[in-house]
């Protein structure tokens, strides 16, 4: 018998279930953007002082008695005079480079999919939403997130040492997804050891894990499931750097992207490290993490079908693997004169959703833009097309879950 209880489904909102005072704020986010991008008006250029301490390094988190310069996301200690001067000139950012980062950033997702996770974390504050949504449109850039996405696995365990690593061991994978389509990651801390890699490895991974979970997000989701296993969990596992970037990263650049973070398992010297993070977590991201003693209680958020046999006590007959790639998987990339085919037909259609969304919003109605939404559509599926030209094969793709715009996750089922 199924212990499973699917949660309620939060339609207010979000895209196709707006009202209209909200798809008023909504034109009024969009009229600022293109005054932004258009260079009509001014912003902030420069980079946030968070990007700076961003450490991969750093063994104990910042807490709140530290220097109002430094912090959670700092590395908890003013840098020394001598480091400041020899620090490289702070980047600054042009209307027309954020413009193109944010067409980057939308892949196949409805652009008004993306702007309104910024706007209702900043609770339809259009200022606060703005500020959020360029300083992630500046993360991205400055995190370079291109190259984890165009880069084979090869490439980038060459730049980055035991990149591949972290995959055999599966400490950090997708699989499956819930009754909600919300797909899972799996973290398996007791596989990882700080010391075993360089911090930036493990940094990159990270990321690399995230850009791969937008591209087994099914069109009409928007949130994942992350578990954080703590099976045979220890000091020795613990890691402050992945910690503050997994924070920072579902609080400031994927913001209403964490759907529920199922603590798994957590044994009795985590929860004075526990003691430690919940403080410092928004309040909003701290209401979706809950706590799973054991696989029969894991079982009430995640129903047994999809969860795997072994570890977990799951029906599905299925264990992990690393499937490397395979000689001239990524011979796509190499076509330049069909990669600047479908790279024109999509500014086209960039320029075609730019044109639309200009005339929606010289009326401020509260109207929707049907004309809008099928561009969006038009826009997803030549993505799809463009995908092989654009994107390293990466495992989830070789493993046939996600394939010409689609996602279809396979379980093999057991009777019980």
């Amino acid at each position: 018998m199924s212990t499973y209880v699917q949660p309620v489904v939060i339609t207010d909102g979000r895209l196709g279930h707006l009202t209209p005072e909200q798809t008023e704020k909504l034109q009024q986010f969009w009229v600022r953007l293109y005054d932004i991008f258009d260079g009509k008006t001014e912003f902030d250029q420069t980079a946030p002082s968070s990007f700076k301490g961003q450490s991969r390094d750093d063994d104990t988190p910042a807490t709140p008695s530290t220097e109002k310069k430094s912090g959670w996301f700092s590395r908890g200690k003013a840098a020394a005079p001598e480091a400041a001067a020899k620090e490289a000139p702070a980047p600054r950012f042009t209307g027309a480079e954020l413009y193109k980062t944010f067409w980057k950033l939308t892949m196949m997702d409805h652009p008004d999919l993306i702007i309104l996770k910024f706007i209702r974390a900043r609770k339809w504050n259009l200022d606060d939403a703005m500020k959020m949504f360029l300083n992630a449109l500046k993360w991205r850039i400055v995190e370079r997130l291109d190259e984890l996405v165009e880069l084979s696995d090869v490439e980038l365990d060459q730049k980055y040492p035991k990149f591949i690593e972290q995959m055999r061991l599966g400490k950090g994978y997708l699989r499956g997804a819930d009754p909600l389509d919300r797909p899972m990651s799996i973290v398996n801390t007791r596989f990882h050891h700080k010391a075993d890699q360089p911090a930036e490895t493990i940094h990159r991974f990270t990321l690399y894990t995230m850009e791969c979970g937008r591209m087994v997000l099914p069109q009409g989701a928007e949130t994942v499931i992350v578990i954080f296993d703590l099976s045979n969990f220890g000091l020795d596992n613990m890691d402050w750097g992945f910690v503050r970037l997994f924070v920072q990263c579902f609080e400031s650049y994927y913001p209403e992207t964490l759907g529920v973070c199922v603590v798994h398992r957590a044994p009795f010297v985590f929860w004075g490290l526990w003691k430690l993070i919940q403080p410092l977590l928004d309040p909003v991201v701290a209401t979706k993490f809950v706590f799973s003693r054991n696989n029969a209680e894991l079982h009430k958020v995640i129903p047994r079908e999809r969860l795997p046999i072994t570890h977990y006590d799951g029906l599905d007959d299925w264990k992990y693997e690393y499937v490397p790639a395979v000689p001239g998987e990524d011979a796509p990339m190499k076509d330049l004169a069909k990669k600047e085919e479908l790279l024109t037909e999509r500014h086209g259609l960039e320029d075609k959703f730019d044109s639309a969304t200009r005339a929606w919003i010289k009326d401020i109605n509260g109207n929707n833009s049907a004309e809008r939404d099928e561009v969006a559509q038009e826009l997803r599926e030549q993505y799809a097309r463009l995908t092989p030209y654009v994107r390293a094969k990466n495992l989830y793709q070789r493993w046939g879950v996600a394939h010409d715009g689609q996602v279809t996750w396979t379980y093999n089922v057991k009777e019980q």
